[in-house]
């Protein structure tokens, strides 16, 4: 069989709904290359898939194309939360694969023809059609708007560059977050991805000299025994530095400018408290409606902090967390 003249994107990703068309296939251009977006099976209508692939073609390097590849991975990612579409970039393994000699012996692929592992996430593959993939079906029965998820592909490849900084993770558990159907692990997701943001949160230099002080007091204190204060004097330091949960989410809060919505994380983190400890008499109504609104107002948080690293938010965004997303770069604090 004859080598490939270049190369291909394949992304293969899960998403939480089926887009609300009936097409097979939809186009759009990315740094000036044409994205399609079809089906795992390329014949079934994106609304009653979860399974979506974006291939993009035309690559003479490898190096090239894992590159666009990694950008192209991004900006889903980011449009897909911006969207509350939620999507699962997977982690490049494969989730099924055929020997190809077994295919071949089987009449299942031609003697030209090859077989690559069907990779949830990013696969580069040589740019022509003689490459077969195994497939899996699953189904969706709720779908999305797909003019608003290629509206936000095409705002964040305006973007130089894609770089979610700290909240790398934070996206993707918002992501995860869009994708679960039960309330309860819709706020436990949400609450992590930006408590875990709210840890690189640090003293200021003043409070941290009196927590400095407090554990010198403890240590020179005539009172108890040499090994007492010492252990009183570790207590502090090693204790008092390390904020609380709720001291770094207050303190990520202030430096975003969003004072005012510490009350409504309060509110919500008291109703997911309450609901862990079974204190809770919430209808299952009013659990649903916290989760939506804990989904939310972490969404919120998350893209403000996405924004301040520089990566300039969709428009759509706006729409789907109620907010106004700003256009320009916020300097970092």
């Amino acid at each position: 069989m004859a080598d490939a003249s270049g190369f291909r994107v394949r992304l293969l990703v899960r998403t939480a709904k089926g887009f609300t068309t009936e097409a097979t296939s939809l186009n759009l251009v990315v740094a000036n290359k044409e994205v399609t977006i079809t089906s795992q099976n390329k014949d079934e209508p994106l609304n009653r898939s979860r399974w979506i692939v974006l291939s993009v073609r035309g690559f003479s390097k490898e190096h090239h194309a894992r590159q666009f590849g990694g950008r192209l991975r991004s900006i889903v990612q980011l449009a897909a939360l911006s969207t509350r579409l939620g999507v699962d970039v997977g982690e490049d393994k494969a989730t099924s694969w055929i020997s190809e000699e077994f295919a071949r012996s089987k009449g299942i692929i031609q003697e030209h023809e090859r077989v690559a592992p069907n990779v949830h996430g990013l696969a580069i593959l040589p740019d022509d059609d003689n490459t077969r993939i195994p497939t899996i079906s699953i189904r969706g029965t709720v779908t999305a708007d797909p003019k608003h998820f290629l509206s936000a592909l095409q705002d964040l490849d305006q973007n130089v560059s894609i770089d979610f900084g700290d909240a790398r993770n934070a996206v993707r558990l918002l992501n995860f977050a869009l994708m679960t159907s039960e309330p309860l692990s819709q706020m436990v997701l949400a609450f992590s991805a930006v408590e875990e943001l709210s840890q690189n949160e640090k003293w200021s230099v003043a409070q941290r000299d009196l927590i400095q002080k407090l554990a010198i007091s403890a240590q020179t204190s005539q009172k108890g025994t040499a090994d007492e204060r010492a252990e009183v004097a570790r207590a502090i330091q090693t204790g008092l530095f390390r904020l609380s949960l709720r001291q770094g989410v207050k303190r990520l809060l202030a430096g975003l400018g969003q004072n005012h919505l510490r009350k409504e994380w309060d509110r919500l983190y008291n109703i997911r408290s309450a609901l862990f400890h079974g204190t809770s008499r919430l209808s299952d109504t009013e659990i649903h409606q916290a989760a939506l609104d804990t989904v939310t107002l972490c969404g919120m948080i998350t893209l403000r902090i996405v924004c301040r690293e520089g990566t300039r938010i969709p428009s759509i965004a706006g729409t789907h967390f109620n907010i106004s997303i700003p256009k320009s770069d916020e300097p970092r604090e």
